[in-house]
Parts: structure tokens; sequence; C-alpha cells
């Protein structure tokens, strides 16, 4: 068990050192946009409109329900799994500190397993999934998880397992917070989430598709604004 707990972390900070050891400037900044949290704040807006157009009796608790999950993601994460896992961050590691690229000398707290960012953006991702029930969302907003807790890694503050382990706790807290809603609202109301109906103007849990684009579209512009921000600016 111990051996194989060693290769573990072994093939973790190997991991680690690969991702994170091939730095360019543009990449830096492009990688430091995609780990900050109010650059998707205009994504929010644009769901929420989608929410309001789609769900409008609805709205007020399924934001309830994102909000307090990602309450309940971050706070576990940050105030129980990682002090009582008490897994050093690559840049506190005694190991490899000296070996890890930091980006604007940021080394984040003590303490990283596991990912809240990771944990966060999964939770994210998983519950709009099981509400929108939509392939183009749901692929769209997946990459978008991947590659916010990819930078993660890129800037040396989580080692891949931080990630992996923090986005598994995420996408089942979402499934769990998705359950509850869904009984929640079925006792209160009747209503059921998920539609016999097949339109192919809806979803099954009664989006439009359209509107969902929309969503979509907003979370590529911001990603090409941040790509071009970073090629060509120099901060």
């Amino acid at each position: 068990m111990m051996g194989l707990l060693e290769r573990i972390i072994d093939w973790d900070q190997e991991m680690l050192l690969l991702v994170n050891g091939n730095h360019l400037p543009w990449l830096d900044r492009f990688m430091w946009l995609l780990s900050e949290t109010m650059m998707w704040a205009p994504v929010l807006l644009v769901m929420i409109i989608v929410l309001i157009r789609n769900k409008k009796g609805q709205t007020f608790l399924i934001l309830l329900t994102f909000g307090l999950l990602l309450v309940f993601t971050d706070q576990i994460s940050s105030g129980v799994i990682k002090p009582l896992v008490a897994r050093f961050r690559p840049t506190y590691d005694p190991e490899i500190a000296n070996l890890v690229q930091v980006v604007n000398h940021y080394k984040g707290g003590e303490y990283g397993f596991i990912s809240s960012h990771a944990a966060n953006v999964f939770a994210f991702a998983g519950l709009g999934i099981l509400f929108f029930r939509d392939w183009l969302y749901a692929s769209v907003i997946l990459l978008w998880a991947i590659a916010v807790s990819y930078s993660r890694i890129y800037l040396g503050v989580h080692f891949p397992m931080d990630v992996i382990s923090g986005a598994l706790f995420g996408i089942l807290s979402s499934i769990a917070f998705y359950y509850l809603y869904k009984f929640i609202i079925q006792k209160s109301t009747g209503i059921r989430l998920i539609s016999d109906r097949r339109s192919r103007q809806m979803t099954r849990s009664n989006y439009r598709k359209s509107d969902l684009c929309f969503i979509v579209i907003s979370l590529l512009l911001v990603v090409v604004t941040m790509l071009s921000a970073s090629y060509y600016l120099t901060w």
C-alpha cells in the first residue's frame, strides 16, 4: 500500500513539473486570467438572464442552489479537507519548491489538497449540465472546467492529484445538490424537471436551446478576449 502511495506521489510531482516547467510570457498571462473568478462574471450574468427567460418562477431557487453548492464546495475543500490532510502545495513542498515556477509571485496558501478551484468549477459545471440537459453546453462547460483546473497546475499552486480529487468532489457535490433541489421542487410544486416531450428547439428540461447557445457564446467570447489580451498586451 505504501509502495503504491509513493508511486502516486512520484507521478504527481513529475506531472506537476512537466506542466509547470513549460512557461511562455503570454501563456502565463492567459493562465492567470483563467484562474481569476471575476473574469467569468459576464457568463454568470447571461446565465441569470437565460434562467429568467426559461424558468421565471424557479430562478431564485435555482440560483440559491448554485450559490449554496459553491459555498459548500469552497468551504469544505478549504476549511475542512485542506487542514485535515495538510498536504503542502508545490510552492511549499520542501522536495520540489525550488523547482516550481510561479506567476506574479503567487504561491497560494500552505496546503493544496484538494483544489478549491477545481471543486468549484466542476461543481458549477456539473449542476448546470444536470439542469440544462444540453450536449453543446455540457461539452463547452466541461472544457472550461478542465482548462481552469489545468491552469492551477500550470501556475504551480496545485499537484495534478489535488485537481483530480477536487474535480471529483465538485462533481459528486453537484449531483447531491441537484437531487436535493429536485426533491424540494417536486414536493412543493409537483413540477417535473425532466420532460418526456422531444423538441428540436427545447432541451428535455424545457430550456430553449437557442438561449443556452448565448451562454456558450458568452463563455467563448470571454476566453477569446483573455487570449487576445494575453498575447497582444504587455502587462
